[in-house]
């Protein structure tokens, strides 16, 4: 008997119902306050952001309470400056862009009757109308109840304002220890590869969201003033608009040149050198953009193409509406980083090479038991 080697039971453990009813529990809990969570994920997410930033100030020997403080009040202090700053002229352009809407609409009639007598050759378009129209109601109705419901009420804005930072002072000063604690939940066999994950998340997503945060700033800020150069009204909306848009790859560009561009007609007319200006503006900004802000700033921390970025923006919107879109690439780019990580071990396991797996080491055998 005793030299009969005993083999250890390798049986998985069986699947813990428990844990599924924990996940569905969480999920309905999350859903039914999904109203509340903005200025929770709002601070955490500010938190998150300045993390780096804090780091290096505790590095120097500053307390992280104190690290904290300082850097939450440079960051809320340049967003009320900015906000004293621009709102109020940001407040009555877009009055003044509202109440001439009808003006531009005038402005533009000749022209859209010229294209619509053109194209009711070619399509029915009274019908086509109809259906956008029908299309537009439905979505400004639930825009409606969404502002109702969640979004613009008086307590739901204080919470934010009141709320936010709070949140986002005990996010950061514990941002180190909370952590180290999600990383001990982890099982002691999955922690090299899930922080390995977590680090490449960490880049692409970090990194894109500062780096786009900054690109979009300056874009504004060159739109802005690039137009005003040109006479154009409204022009500080506009690059603020444009400023925004950018956020959303491809589409945002498009949107914000049809606006300038629709704005300087109704302003200009067809004279052709002021659509011109707005368009030598838009290009300038366009490879100012491509060729110095985004490859220093984000550089290919994406590392999505195009065509899956522009996919994601579309799929996003069809999701979760105007927030889907502009958090699609965000998203896709976390849902990169774990696609590649599937691949790459989907690649490197016998499904794919159709090897048998080779025998566990001893050590692994110890891991195991």
């Amino acid at each position: 008997m005793s030299g009969i080697a005993v083999v250890p039971d390798r049986r998985r453990p069986p699947f813990a119902w428990g844990w599924l009813i924990v996940i569905i529990v969480l999920g309905w809990f999350l859903f039914r306050t999904a109203s509340v969570i903005p200025p929770f994920a709002a601070g955490i997410v500010i938190a998150y952001l300045l993390d780096p930033l804090t780091d290096r100030l505790e590095a120097l020997g500053i307390k992280r309470w104190l690290a904290t403080l300082i850097m939450l009040a440079l960051f809320f202090s340049v967003l009320t400056g900015i906000g004293f700053l621009i709102v109020p002229l940001l407040m009555t352009e877009t009055r003044l862009l509202i109440g001439n809407v009808p003006a531009l609409v005038d402005a533009l009639r000749p022209l859209a009757e010229r294209l619509y007598d053109e194209a009711e050759m070619v399509v029915d378009l009274d019908g086509i109308a109809d259906t956008l129209l029908q299309r537009l109601a439905e979505i400004a109705a639930g825009v409606l109840r969404a502002a109702l419901d969640q979004g613009l009420a008086l307590f739901n804005v204080l919470a934010l304002v009141v709320i936010m930072p709070i949140v986002a002072f005990y996010s950061l000063r514990d941002f180190d220890i909370l952590t180290v604690r999600i990383r001990s939940w982890i099982p002691p066999r999955y922690s090299a590869r899930l922080e390995r994950l977590a680090r490449d998340i960490d880049i692409a997503l970090g990194g894109f969201i500062r780096g786009q945060f900054l690109v979009c700033s300056a874009l504004a800020i060159f739109y802005a003033a690039g137009w005003s150069l040109t006479g154009l009204d409204y022009a500080l909306v506009l690059g603020l608009i444009a400023g925004i848009m950018a956020f959303v790859p491809y589409l945002g560009a498009v949107i914000s040149v049809a606006l300038a561009l629709i704005v300087g007609f109704g302003q200009f007319g067809p004279e052709p050198l002021p659509l011109i200006l707005i368009l030598v503006v838009f290009q300038v900004g366009q490879i100012l953009e491509g060729s110095i802000l985004t490859p220093n700033l984000i550089g290919e921390r994406i590392g999505l193409h195009p065509l899956w970025v522009l996919f994601a923006v579309f799929a996003g919107g069809e999701l979760a509406g105007i927030w889907g879109v502009f958090l699609a690439v965000p998203v896709a780019a976390v849902l990169g980083v774990i696609v590649r990580a599937v691949l790459d071990t989907y690649l490197h396991s016998p499904i794919y090479s159709g090897q048998a797996p080779a025998p566990a080491s001893m050590a692994d055998r110890r891991d195991t038991e």
